[in-house]
């Protein structure tokens, strides 16, 4: 049945995405949070591949060397 090797829609492959998987936008962190924390909030309900943190520039400017 094509289902070998496989548990709930997860592939053999741990470290890819399931087919299936979607990008999830998250609004209204706390600004001290890290990839970290968000990463340990998820992860109880799915495995985590990428996390991104789009930061206001006007709130943290980068430093200039």
């Amino acid at each position: 049945n094509g289902t070998a090797g496989k548990m709930n829609g997860a592939l053999e492959h741990s470290d890819q995405p399931d087919p299936d998987a979607i990008k999830m936008f998250v609004g209204q962190i706390p600004r001290s949070w890290s990839e970290k924390e968000l990463k340990e909030l998820f992860e109880p309900y799915g495995a985590v591949y990428q996390i991104n943190i789009l930061r206001d520039r006007s709130q943290n400017p980068p430093q200039s060397k």
